[in-house]
């Protein structure tokens, strides 16, 4: 009765007439929906943002997955919808954890938060870099960064989320040739954490870093994600 849990809400939507509904990751118990009675209304006390975190109390019970919410307080808040464009490159992380619910582990609450808590336009690439490497490591497709992913040259010059990793000249089956400073970013990435970001942050990372990241996860993972889609189409 009455457990008080911290967790980040992932989404928030209507829920019944007056109500809401939020999908809130947390690390004990995964990814819960908790409902808002009445927070529709204005100057409700319970009202749900998106893309924060709150201390909430529930009644939790084993095997159970929505619950009301007795009482929440608000303890930081990353939604900002004054630009459009970065807002909606937070969407492209909250919409892939859910999407990952089902292989959750206590890890994943931390990579979200560290993405959220860490957030800046500055490094906002790398920080997308490493959530999808992550990403790829919680699903078991990381992609092959050591050589050529089909004969082991160790003279690499494309990425292919089709053949698994990089491929070299002999093998490149249309891929579009990239320059070595991106190749060393994507294996970076790959072979790196956020346990190591104050050091990885110091390389530069660009869109199309974070693209070749995600693009690969999304075609191996066969996961759509249209946050992603509208981040690129803005």
């Amino acid at each position: 009765m009455n457990d008080k849990l911290i967790g980040f809400i992932l989404a928030v939507n209507d829920y019944k007439d007056s109500d809401t509904i939020a999908r809130v990751i947390t690390k004990e118990y995964g990814i819960l929906s908790l409902i808002g009675k009445s927070a529709k209304k204005l100057n409700a006390k319970n009202r749900m943002m998106p893309l924060c975190t709150y201390e909430f109390i529930i009644d939790y019970k084993d095997g159970k997955d929505i619950y009301s919410t007795h009482s929440l307080r608000l303890l930081s808040s990353y939604y900002d919808e004054r630009d459009l464009k970065l807002l909606s490159f937070k969407n492209i992380i909250a919409e892939a954890v859910l999407k990952s619910q089902e292989l959750f582990e206590p890890r994943l609450y931390d990579e979200t938060l560290f993405f959220y808590s860490h957030f800046n336009q500055k490094d906002l690439f790398i920080l997308g870099s490493l959530f999808f490497s992550y990403l790829l490591k919680l699903y078991g497709i990381s992609p092959h960064v050591d050589s050529c992913s089909i004969c082991g040259n160790e003279k690499v010059v494309a990425i292919s989320a089709s053949k698994g990793g990089f491929l070299c000249h002999n093998h490149l089956y249309g891929e579009k040739v990239q320059d070595v400073l991106a190749l060393k970013k994507f294996r970076l990435a790959v072979k790196g954490s956020i346990d190591y970001y104050d050091i990885i942050k110091k390389t530069a990372y660009q869109e199309a870093d974070f693209f070749n990241l995600a693009d690969f996860f999304i075609a191996n993972a066969e996961i759509g994600l249209k946050s992603y889609i509208f981040y690129r189409s803005i």
